[in-house]
């Protein structure tokens, strides 16, 4: 009898394995079904007869295409857009794809100045010819490059040309659920790995074009765990700016013209240093935006599935206070101690034009007002909380570390960064900086309605 049990025991223990091995095997074919393997997109460089971009697909494999069609005012050039490749150690896919488009800019540079927009996306995108993002920032560039030109009419500028530089790595490793959300830990260290080493790279480069034209322009964008990769490359360099002031008693725009952070997905402690530094310097009227870290009050991703995440991740972590703690497991955007402003809708929108909205932000930088109406939105700073002087209060209002809440209408969802007021607001954000006319009482007025 006990040989015949044990007969019994190692048959069902064999049949236990033997479905336990198919299971094994049937998660493993369905995570290499849903794989998407690194590889590199875009290969190919013409520097003239550009391929026109219009819509998602077009141009597979070009390195740098036109984004829509050619301006028929020949004194006018084409927006472009171009393509820098990662791979998941950090690394340029093909850093002489990367070292020839970078020359392209700098020779496009010797002709006129440029207005260069960067942006890296996010968790589960890449620089497929067919990815979202891919489209949706070609479309971003063409609203950037008509309201470059309503500021640009009759000034320096008004030949300036728009080149903007997608930083592609490998959000997307895979397609099929629930893989694809668990993918969440390992995508978020590559986004810090690719912002550590490559991006630092191209970011520089292009900082240096910046700087050969006071009318060059350097925009730097990112969404998610773009927005991590970016901040992951730039906030030395932030920190550092900060013992750089100027004579007129501002910070100055090194790293460069302007860092606009969308729903991102990295922790508030990554911002501590940056914000202790800017809590206790004195900003002065006028001072231009550096950093603006835009975050949707409707983004569960970086609301609760991102403190999820690190709670796990930081498990068996010291922190020194519950605070520190808390820091360190909240997205920056929902972080409450750190924001300070408001993007709000407005009940009854706007339609001025767009000297009105670049006028009604002069007067906002010089603290006449603390709203901005633009559009169908109004960017509105946050009363500053404090026990110091008065004038310190005053001074936290033109603070150019800027940590934005977003009413929920204005973006819907982590992922719906490119709807019509938020992208409408932002091109209009990103074109008024530095405007170059000058504007009167009346737009003063007009500001402050």
């Amino acid at each position: 009898m006990d040989n015949w049990g044990q007969d019994m025991d190692d048959r069902s223990l064999g049949r236990l394995s033997h479905r336990l091995g198919v299971v094994c095997l049937l998660l493993i074919a369905c995570v290499n079904a849903g794989c998407v393997s690194g590889r590199t997109y875009r290969t190919q460089l013409h520097t003239s007869d550009y391929c026109i971009f219009k819509a998602k697909g077009d141009c597979p494999q070009e390195l740098l295409h036109q984004v829509g069609e050619t301006p028929s005012s020949p004194s006018s050039a084409p927006v472009l857009m171009g393509y820098v490749e990662f791979d998941d150690q950090g690394y340029l896919r093909d850093a002489r794809s990367k070292d020839r488009l970078i020359e392209h800019i700098r020779a496009i540079d010797h002709d006129r100045p440029v207005l260069m927009v960067v942006f890296a996306h996010g968790w589960k995108h890449n620089a497929a010819p067919d990815d979202g993002n891919v489209q949706a920032f070609a479309q971003f560039l063409g609203k950037i490059a008509k309201a470059d030109a309503d500021v640009c009419k009759n000034s320096a500028c008004s030949a300036r040309q728009v080149v903007g530089v997608y930083l592609g790595w490998r959000g997307l490793s895979n397609r099929v659920e629930p893989f694809k959300t668990l993918t969440f830990w390992g995508r978020k260290g590559r986004a810090h790995r690719v912002g550590t080493d490559g991006a630092t790279e191209v970011l520089t480069e292009l900082a240096k074009i910046k700087a050969t034209r006071t009318a060059n322009r350097l925009i730097i964008t990112g969404h998610s765990f773009g927005g991590a990769l970016v901040y992951n490359s730039l906030n030395q360099l932030l920190i550092r700016d900060t013992a750089y002031v100027g004579k007129d008693g501002r910070v100055v725009r090194n790293v460069a013209n302007l860092v606009v952070l969308v729903n991102p997905a990295f922790e508030a402690a990554r911002f501590n240093a940056l914000q202790r530094k800017a809590s206790a310097m004195t900003f002065t009227p006028g001072q231009m935006p550096i950093l603006a870290i835009f975050t949707s009050q409707a983004d569960t991703a970086t609301k609760r599935a991102f403190p999820a995440g690190r709670a796990l991740a930081t498990l068996f972590s010291e922190h020194s206070t519950p605070e520190q703690k808390r820091q360190n497991v909240q997205a920056i955007g929902h972080y409450a101690p750190y924001q300070t402003h408001t993007l709000m809708q407005l009940a009854t929108p706007s339609t001025v034009e767009f000297r009105d909205f670049a006028c009604a932000w002069k007067a906002y930088s010089n603290g006449t007002t603390d709203r901005w109406n633009v559009g169908a939105v109004a960017l509105a700073r946050t009363p500053a909380k404090s026990e110091s002087s008065r004038f310190n209060l005053e001074s936290a209002r033109f603070n150019p570390y800027m940590v934005v809440q977003v009413e929920k209408g204005i973006i819907s969802g982590h992922n719906e960064i490119w709807g019509d007021e938020f992208s409408n607001f932002l091109y209009r954000f990103v074109a008024v900086q530095g405007y170059p006319r000058k504007c009167g009482t009346m737009d003063n007025a007009m500001a402050e309605e």
